[in-house]
């Protein structure tokens, strides 16, 4: 199983001298196994700063590498059930023949049984993009082609260059659950240059993309019908490379859908040294908070910084007693990071 390494942080750039090329090779394929760090943002940063032979650089004042998560692993179609390999492999449908999945987050729900889910991708034929979903519901399987291709990049990709689909996805299990999603995306590689992080230089590509439309879920719970349909408005700015194959850096804003505001910051596995042992002891509760969080195995010498939805400071101190009022702070989601010593973690939180 080949391995390749991700970060989730933030950026930095230099003067680059001639612009990369991004082929299917540099991005992810059947059995890689793709790690990634999260990251933090520290002050405003301009996200929309780019350019032909741009230098981006944010230095240690603008991102604090978290820790490094269990990795995701990209499934050969063959390790899927014989009915989704024909589903996403048939000769009719050559557009749709497709290369791997990734597990699939977003169909998560407490409310139904839902197992082996799957976002299938195509990085083949000139495109990387989403094709569909399996998925077993209520040991239900199931599978589910998008109308249209979900293209996230077409290959080879290199600057300038911009592209747009309008998907339509159902996957239904009569009388019981139903998930669908309409959406448009657009994308823009606009940019190209270094880009410097954590004291290291990587020429890249900058693509800008944007995801607008909305998610539907409906289940039949205990007889009732419960149906929700939530907007969806996702930006997510990336740095490509061909020494990883994901951004080295990514920031994604969403607004809307099922996961609500969130800000994630992410980059390729830089050997960022962070103290793994410290950050995996911290645990922050009730979540959600209506007067207070408390930091268990915190001290007083730890700090917290607390971040709104849009990555803005909101409040910020030393622990005392383990405890912080967020009694002044307005309802919504929010981020705390911790600081033991240089070690960083950072939570999410819903204020209520």
């Amino acid at each position: 199983m080949k391995k390749n390494f991700l970060v989730l942080s933030a950026f930095v750039a230099l003067n680059a001298t001639a612009q990369i090329t991004i082929n299917s090779n540099h991005l992810p394929g059947a059995g890689d196994l793709l790690y990634t760090r999260a990251a933090t943002l520290l002050s405003d940063i301009d996200l929309e700063a780019t350019g032909p032979n741009y230098s981006w650089t944010f230095g240690d004042d603008v991102i604090q590498a978290d820790g490094l998560d269990a990795g995701t692993e990209c499934v050969d179609m063959g390790s899927l059930s014989l009915v989704d390999q024909l589903f996403f492999n048939n000769p009719l449908f050559p557009d749709y023949n497709s290369d791997f999945g990734i597990g699939a987050a977003l169909l998560d729900n407490p409310l139904i049984n839902i197992e082996n889910a799957y976002q299938v991708y195509k990085n083949s034929g000139g495109v990387y993009a989403m094709t569909g979903i399996v998925a077993t519901i209520e040991g239900v399987p199931l599978n589910a082609r998008y109308d249209e291709r979900d293209i996230i990049y077409d290959l080879p990709l290199t600057y300038p260059a911009s592209g747009n689909t309008h998907s339509v996805l159902q996957l239904e299990v009569p009388t019981l659950a139903y998930y669908g999603t309409d959406q448009y995306r657009n994308y823009v590689c606009d940019g190209w240059g270094t880009l410097n992080i954590y004291g290291q230089s990587f020429d890249v590509l900058r693509v800008k993309s944007t995801l607008v439309g909305f998610d539907s879920l409906s289940v039949n719970f205990n007889g009732l019908p419960l149906a929700f349909q939530l907007p969806k408005d996702i930006t997510t700015y990336q740095w490509l490379s061909t020494e990883f194959k994901v951004p080295v850096l990514e920031v994604i804003s969403s607004v809307g859908g099922f996961g609500g505001a969130q800000l994630t910051v992410r980059t390729a596995d830089l050997g960022v040294n962070v103290n793994e042992t410290m950050l995996n002891t911290w645990r922050v509760y009730p979540n959600p908070t209506a007067h207070e969080l408390i930091v268990a195995d915190g001290t007083s010498r730890d700090t917290f910084t607390i971040l709104n939805s849009s990555g803005q400071v909101v409040k910020q101190g030393n622990l005392v007693h383990n405890r912080i009022d967020v009694d002044d702070l307005s309802a919504g989601i929010y981020f705390i990071r911790l600081n033991h010593e240089g070690s960083i973690r950072q939570v999410q939180f819903s204020k209520q």
